[in-house]
């Protein structure tokens, strides 16, 4: 009886064991990889699995998170043969487990040795203007020739970003130079064209005012014109008559004027003239 007991409650703690052993609940952030054997069988995903004790093994646990790589300056040589330092921010995933650790031993040295070599080969091709201004272009670049490169280790780059570009002091200074001349060019422009917009604006209005001028000549000239066509029609209508009249209103015009003149002194009147006054003088009486 006591050995009865004592096989039960063995078998009982082996079926617990076996059980321990067996049962393996893989959490969503990870994923294990499974051996038998000691050779890689298959890959546990998360959720409830059950291997084989003794037989199989958890040789792995891998992480699937994105991760990020220490950011670290790379030195890289331009196309106009500048040394640049670029500082760059690699973020991956693993989607692969098992390549990732069966044919890589150290994943991040491994694509921080990549990245390097890619970095100095795209930004050969580049001068230092075209970094400057082209800092997503050479990052996809970037992205696209390692990822070449990382599908062989079960990784996927999820972003490659270049967070900054670092020159020599002489390429610095040179640069601040040249930047100081485009502002000053661009300063001599901009008088240029404010010179070119007030002169402009001067042509205007002496345009405009000739323009104005020439209106009121013009009028002038229609009224004078009207005149003399009125005098004319006048003349036509009224003989002689209206003729000796225009010509005697004329002279005593210009006797007015005359008198009126403040150094005039002693005035010699013409015998038109006087005819002219002594007919209008008749004319008044008459009425």
């Amino acid at each position: 009886m006591e050995l009865s007991i004592f096989i039960l409650g063995a078998v009982a703690i082996l079926v617990l064991m076996v059980l321990f052993y067996s049962v393996r609940i893989v959490p969503q952030s990870q994923n294990f990889l499974v051996e038998r054997l000691g050779k890689f069988d298959r890959k546990l995903e998360a959720g409830l699995h059950f291997i084989t004790p003794i037989i199989e093994n958890i040789s792995h646990k891998v992480n699937i998170l994105e991760r990020q790589l220490p950011t670290q300056k790379t030195p890289a040589i331009t196309l106009d043969n500048v040394t640049i330092y670029l500082e760059l921010a690699i973020l991956y995933r693993i989607v692969d487990a098992a390549k990732t650790c069966y044919r890589i031993s150290n994943i991040d040295q491994a694509i921080i040795t990549t990245v390097t070599g890619t970095v100095r080969s795209v930004i050969g091709k580049t001068d230092l203007d075209g970094v400057q201004s082209n800092r997503r272009h050479l990052a996809d670049e970037i992205e696209n020739e390692l990822q070449i490169v990382s599908n062989e280790w079960g990784i996927i780059l999820t972003r490659v970003e270049i967070i900054d570009v670092e020159v020599d002091a002489e390429t610095k200074s040179a640069m601040q130079m040249q930047l100081n001349a485009e502002r000053n060019r661009r300063a001599q422009v901009r008088e240029a064209e404010g010179k070119k917009e007030s002169m402009q604006l001067i042509a205007d209005a002496e345009l405009y005012t000739a323009q104005k001028k020439a209106e009121a000549k013009k009028i002038t000239a229609d009224a004078e014109a009207y005149a003399v066509q009125a005098v004319s029609k006048a003349i036509s209508e009224g003989g002689q008559t209206a003729v000796n009249f225009e010509i005697q209103k004329i002279q005593a015009n210009a006797v007015q004027s005359i008198g009126s003149s403040a150094s005039s002194k002693i005035i010699i009147l013409p015998t038109e003239i006087l005819d002219s006054v002594k007919e209008l003088g008749n004319i008044f009486k008459k009425l």
